[in-house]
């Protein structure tokens, strides 16, 4: 590859020096009164061997932050947000930083080298949800014996999660920014927003596997802090406590792998993020109460078929009917109803009876 450059003013001028010299290393030409100067530098073989992050000062990284804002339309709604942060214990607020705001959906980091958006296919997001959603019904179940000290006592109002849009896209613009740290503001306006973070070889990691990292957190947490939390939010704990904030019930997550390294010696490094919804790790907040497992359900929500320790809107009742055909959805409706005939209304619920106990086993 060759690199063409026009400069002014122009150098290489007759009897000029070339620059002043202060420190360096010189040789006297024999034929000629002009001083050269030599210095080593890498000649660029081939563009794919210069890493850009290399060129990035922390002031400039800076300054691209506040350029970025004059890339994003003032009616942006998101810019009206002012985020709750959680900073030495204490709240906080973050007025005009959303990452919505601050980067448009245009914008990739300047450290994102050979940036691919890994978009996460339907199967991959039951996944992810059923990861989050197993673990935290080990925990409200009582069933998570280990701890410092152990084991967690069950939970009595830990909700089951679902899988939610906006706080997926919010994911993505941050991650496109290749920063492996929290964003500062990325709350939604029907909730605060929490974050967890991984990274990891692309060859090497899978996306549960960060998750199943964040859980066993879990061994240095200690039984006694449930009801209330102290732990800093910056600090590795906190990936657990997140996971299993019982008032938590949304999530979204993104992920995006970008080169590093140089020649041969490029690989592709992958960052991780969830976003929470509500938000957890409220300081002097409890985790989660305690209690019998869905004993403290919040209204309009109970125990779900699948995790029986969590909090859903799915009700048993209207789980197992979906599994039915919709000729039996019919019939059961109208045996329930009172119509159509009193023997085959028996039948059907037995039959549902039957089914249900079949989930629960």
């Amino acid at each position: 590859m060759r690199l063409c450059f026009n400069i002014l003013p122009p150098g290489s001028v007759f009897v000029h020096a070339t620059y002043n010299v202060s420190t360096g290393i010189y040789v006297k030409m024999k034929f000629h009164p002009i001083y050269i100067i030599f210095f080593y530098c890498n000649a660029i073989k081939n563009s794919h061997e210069v890493d850009s992050a290399s060129f990035l000062t922390q002031n400039r990284t800076r300054i691209w932050y506040k350029n970025l804002t004059d890339t994003v339309s003032p009616d942006n709604p998101y810019c009206k947000i002012c985020c709750i942060m959680t900073s030495k214990g204490k709240l906080g607020k973050a007025c005009g930083k959303h990452t919505m705001c601050i980067y448009n959906d245009k914008a990739v980091g300047p450290s994102c080298r050979g940036f691919l958006e890994i978009p996460f296919s339907n199967e991959e997001i039951e996944a992810i949800v059923d990861a989050h959603n197993t673990m935290r019904n080990k925990v409200a179940m009582g069933l998570e014996t280990r701890g410092n000290p152990g084991p967690q006592p069950p939970a009595s109002n830990m909700r089951a999660v679902q899988w939610d849009k906006e706080l997926a896209l919010i994911a993505e613009r941050w991650a496109a920014q290749c920063i492996f740290a929290n964003d500062i503001c990325r709350d939604s306006n029907r909730y605060p927003v929490g974050q967890n973070i991984a990274k990891g070889s692309s060859a090497l990691n899978s996306d549960l596997s960060f998750i199943i990292d964040w859980y066993n957190n879990v061994d240095t947490f200690a039984r006694n802090k449930v009801n209330n939390f102290q732990v800093k939010p910056s600090s590795a704990l906190s990936q657990y406590t997140q996971l299993i904030w019982a008032e938590t019930y949304q999530i979204g997550c993104a992920r995006v792998a970008f080169q590093r390294g140089s020649g041969s010696n490029v690989t592709y490094r992958e960052h991780f993020i969830c976003n929470y919804g509500p938000m957890g790790n409220i300081p002097r907040h409890p985790v989660y109460k305690i209690g019998e497992p869905c004993s403290n359900c919040p209204d309009g929500t109970g125990c779900t078929v699948e995790y029986r320790g969590l909090c859903g809107s799915e009700k048993v009742f209207e789980v197992a009917l979906e599994k039915l055909t919709e000729t039996t959805k019919v019939l059961l409706r109208q045996g329930i109803s009172g119509r159509g005939n009193h023997s085959l209304s028996v039948l059907m619920y037995l039959f549902i009876l039957y089914l249900y106990i079949m989930i629960r086993i």
